[in-house]
């Protein structure tokens, strides 16, 4: 079941509308439509307005939990500060936020979580990939659960230049956002119940 985040005719806002460019148009509900076909449990449209950002959730990068930290080239230190972050985000008007649900044998299964994360990553390159290929012109920030883990050894290390910059991604986290808020502002569950893992990814379009 899709948790659309659409009003109808007489009570429109920003990101309920079919954005016209020049040469497309981006139809939100169609964006919905190819996140669930590419296996995304639940997906919306939200404002890029209602993003909650906070220097705490930055700061948890930077105590290295993931182990990435000053180790990518899509994570901090080396994308910036997150007041210029910021001001990536509010470039664009709307997002595109999708989960994708997975069971787990419990709270420690820690190889379910690691497969789970593999799942999802395919899930955002897909859906990434099937949005760009219909939008081939539109500019899109897309953020996943994590920072990027398309090479095995990133370019970074060998203060070499990215290897694959068309594919690199950062994270929500790196940009700061509160990924439960961020949930509810466009109306999706952020609790996926017992023994389950919920993975979020947003993909930001229309700049204004």
């Amino acid at each position: 079941m899709a948790f659309l985040h659409f009003l109808r005719l007489g009570t429109l806002r920003t990101c309920d509308v079919i954005f016209e460019t020049v040469n497309y148009m981006i139809d939100g509900e169609k964006l919905i439509e190819i996140a669930l076909e590419s296996n995304a449990t639940h997906a919306a449209i939200l404002e890029t307005s209602k993003i909650e950002f906070h220097e705490d959730f930055r700061a948890a990068c930077e105590k290295n939990a993931c182990g990435k930290y000053d180790a990518t080239w899509s994570g901090p230190p080396i994308i910036g500060p997150i007041k210029t972050l910021i001001q990536d985000v509010v470039r664009f008007r709307c997002g595109l936020l999708f989960q994708t649900l997975h069971r787990v044998a419990s709270s420690f299964d820690m190889k379910g979580m690691f497969k789970a994360g593999d799942i999802h990553d395919a899930v955002f390159r897909n859906v990434l990939k099937e949005i760009r290929g219909k939008y081939p012109e539109e500019e899109l920030l897309p953020l996943d659960k994590g920072c990027c883990s398309i090479c095995a050894r990133c370019a970074y290390l060998d203060r070499e230049p990215c290897r694959n910059p068309d594919q690199a991604l950062s994270s929500v986290e790196a940009y700061g956002m509160n990924v439960i808020a961020l949930q509810k502002s466009a109306g999706l569950p952020y609790y996926g119940g017992k023994n389950t893992v919920l993975y979020v990814g947003l993909i930001l379009f229309n700049k204004s």
